[in-house]
């Protein structure tokens, strides 16, 4: 499997992760679909760049809280309550991409 293929199918899951709630919630279409984006297009950045002076399991986090911050500042005024939230799952699918490209990349 390619470095693109495997970032590819591993930002699907984890976008599909942040979309599952997003959904039970009854969350518009557009947002979740932002959000799948967000985490696949994250992946793939992930698995092909190496930030200069940070570990490899901080990669992952900085790419994505980069990504999120423009859906943040998006919403901030309508919807406070929840950028703690996105800020939260934006660092934890962060790690979680950049312990897969790690160890399986």
């Amino acid at each position: 499997m390619t470095t693109l293929t495997l970032s590819l199918c591993v930002g699907a899951a984890a976008g599909t992760l942040d979309v599952i709630p997003m959904l039970l919630q009854r969350l518009s279409l557009r947002s979740c679909l932002s959000a799948f984006c967000t985490y696949l297009f994250a992946a793939v950045i992930i698995f092909h760049c190496n930030l200069p002076y940070l570990p490899w399991w901080a990669d992952g986090m900085a790419v994505t809280l980069m990504m999120a911050l423009p859906v943040v500042l998006n919403f901030v005024g309508k919807e406070r309550r929840a950028t703690p939230l996105v800020l939260l799952n934006a660092v934890l699918l962060g790690f979680l991409l950049s312990v897969t490209e790690h160890y399986f990349g």
